[in-house]
């Protein structure tokens, strides 16, 4: 994993206009910001330069609106950012609340309202960034102590109990190509992260498929995977 150098701009391509004086804001103050409108170089694979600056990113501004809430893309910028611990910082850009998968992640994290004053919502947005990036352990401040719990215990499982699926192995390769195909290079995260929490190959075939979001690609996917994976029924 690259050196952590940014902060990861998460938006809607609908809140651009938004996300850019953001971004001005941010850098104005000293904090290098990575957004997909600026900074991914002409000719570059989308999908894997986002992968590689979430990679390399030190935190998450996530613009939140009634647009992100209902982006797929975003959704899964997110749990990439989770499944690297990325502290996240939500900016509610309108009066709404999360619903679905971004209220489990998001919900329990203290909001920084862009209303009605923007300019005193991106000063403290600057304040906790740096306290949090000063300081991590200033992150459970931010967040209630059932997630935090849960991180830590899937952490420490994670750390004491091997790879279901050895990475560079050819069953890893695998199943990260049958899932390219549906999500492209973004897949390679989600077979890590399965490889490491899953209980089982099956377990682990599931996992995956879960990120196939068509119902027939899905159904192909799982019978391809368990296959070339020889899970036994």
């Amino acid at each position: 994993m690259s050196e952590a150098t940014h902060l990861f701009i998460c938006f809607s391509s609908k809140d651009e206009a938004i996300a850019r004086d953001v971004v001005e804001f941010l850098e104005a103050q000293g904090l290098k910001c990575w957004i997909s409108s600026r900074d991914v170089p002409p000719g570059h694979n989308y999908q894997e330069a986002i992968v590689q600056a979430l990679e390399g990113a030190r935190g998450i501004v996530f613009l939140f609106s009634e647009h992100s809430s209902r982006s797929g893309e975003i959704k899964k910028e997110l749990s990439i950012g989770g499944s690297i611990n990325i502290p996240v910082f939500p900016v509610r850009l309108s009066p709404i609340t999360p619903s679905g998968a971004l209220r489990y992640e998001l919900a329990t994290r203290q909001w920084i309202d862009i209303f009605p004053d923007a300019q005193q919502a991106l000063g403290k947005l600057v304040e906790t960034i740096r306290k949090v990036l000063d300081n991590p352990a200033a992150e459970g401040a931010m967040a209630a102590a059932a997630p935090i719990a849960r991180r830590a215990a899937e952490s420490i499982s994670a750390q004491t109990r091997a790879p279901l699926v050895a990475p560079d192995s050819k069953e890893f390769e695998a199943a990260r190509t049958l899932l390219a195909r549906h999500i492209g290079p973004i897949a390679k995260v989600f077979v890590q992260k399965a490889a490491t929490e899953a209980r089982s190959l099956d377990d682990f075939c599931e996992r995956l498929a879960a990120h196939v979001s068509a119902p027939a690609d899905r159904a192909a996917f799982l019978q391809a995977a368990r296959v070339r994976l020889a899970v036994k029924s």
